[in-house]
């Protein structure tokens, strides 16, 4: 199942909730928010940089075929911003929905994933998109996805990321061995680009159905999350190591929900994780926690730490909260230099959307391992909502993300 019709699903249950009352949010001081665009289509995922400071990111829906399109979004010295549309998806030949975060390769090269369709096979592509240096932009297939019957190769692709040698990776929500997704390779060579299965999900008490791009560690592993199985059902980190030439390795860092639902830990998470300087890892889970919403729990941000013996320990750092300042984070966080932590929720906070328009939020870390939760914006729906994609800094410390509708900006 590609991950725009897990969403989907994740909406489902966020129309069961129950309303949510308007709370001041908690601020020592206000930040600023700014709508820099308005940007039909649906936006989903985040935002990516160039060199220029430019903006890019895709919509999931709308363009010439309403199959999604890639946009630029460019500053004139007046501050404003304007749309460029880069690409427009057609499902039959590109792939369509475009699923995840673009990357940049150091010659500027876009790299990004489609969830959906492409050369007939109907398993979603991966794509580049390079400067013609005229302003227009060349677009091209590098891999159609379920090539054969079953989807060994996986489907329903959520982004890529690049090593050092200029092969991509990311994960599949579908397809594989047990159609449950798998984490994959993609390397150029003189006669096109070869995909490889690195892992595919589902053996055992393995994860299943990965929603988010890999992130690497320092020492060139491959992290990430799925959403569904694990020892108990409700989601896993994950790592891959290349253990030898062409062969890797999974292990199963931390199997969501041991002690039964409702999960006091957090459970499904969505997005990907992020790393500190001694190898710690922050992420988020959409549902679980102590706080009720509704007919399901708020969601949580997570740390995880290593242990001298090769486990690691799961430590819940916030637990949302009904009703008030945010629930269902599905983006993931982001960190700055001095160990704050940055997201957004798709629900909670006020407005007319069912069970609230979703949150900006920070995490700053206290002394005795206390985390103070400040809500940095509340959307109203006039100003976006649902922001699911993640966030993303420029060199100032401002944040930057998108929220369905617009592309925004926060001064925390």
């Amino acid at each position: 199942m590609a991950r725009g019709r897990l969403f989907a699903a994740l909406l489902k249950v966020l129309t069961l909730t129950t309303a949510l009352t308007m709370l001041a949010p908690s601020v020592s001081a206000k930040p600023k928010f700014k709508v820099l665009a308005r940007v039909s289509g649906g936006l989903y995922w985040g935002l990516t940089f160039d060199s220029k400071r430019n903006l890019y990111g895709t919509t999931i829906g709308g363009g010439a075929y309403s199959d999604g399109s890639v946009f630029q979004l460019t500053r004139s010295p007046d501050g404003k911003w304007s749309q460029n549309v880069l690409h427009d998806f057609n499902c039959a030949t590109d792939g369509c929905a475009p699923n995840g975060s673009l990357i940049f390769d150091a010659k500027g090269r876009l790299y990004g994933a489609a969830s959906e369709w492409g050369a007939g096979y109907g398993g979603g592509t991966i794509f580049e998109l390079t400067s013609s240096g005229t302003g227009g932009w060349d677009f091209s297939v590098l891999y159609s996805f379920c090539a054969v019957y079953g989807c060994p190769d996986g489907a329903g692709p959520n982004g890529v990321v690049l090593d050092n040698g200029g092969s991509l990776y990311g994960t599949a929500a579908s397809g594989g061995l047990y159609d449950m997704g798998t984490v994959f390779e993609l390397t150029a060579g003189s006669a096109g680009w070869t995909q490889s299965v690195l892992h595919s999900f589902g053996s055992q008490s393995d994860g299943s159905d990965p929603l988010d791009a890999l992130a690497f560690d320092k020492a060139g592993n491959l992290l990430g999350t799925t959403f569904r199985g694990g020892a108990y059902g409700y989601g896993t980190v994950f790592r891959l190591k290349n253990a030898t030439a062409n062969s890797w390795k999974e292990w199963i860092l931390y199997s969501f929900c041991p002690g039964g639902f409702p999960c006091n830990d957090g459970m499904h998470p969505y997005a990907g994780v992020v790393f500190d300087g001694s190898g710690n890892i922050y992420g988020t889970t959409t549902q679980g926690g102590h706080n009720i919403c509704g007919e399901t729990h708020c969601g949580t941000v997570f740390k995880l730490t290593p242990n001298q013996n090769g486990h690691w320990k799961e430590t819940v750092l916030y637990e949302f909260p009904d009703p008030a300042n945010g629930s269902f984070p599905t983006g993931g966080v982001v960190r700055d230099k001095a160990g704050n932590l940055y997201g957004a929720t798709v629900a909670g906070g006020i407005g007319p959307c069912t069970g609230g328009c979703g949150v900006a939020y920070k995490l700053e870390p206290r002394a005795h391992g206390k985390w103070k939760y400040n809500v940095l914006h509340k959307f109203t729906q006039g100003d976006g909502w649902q922001p699911l994609g993640g966030l993303i800094f420029n060199g100032k410390g401002n944040l930057y993300g998108t929220a369905y509708s617009t592309v925004f900006e926060i001064t925390p």
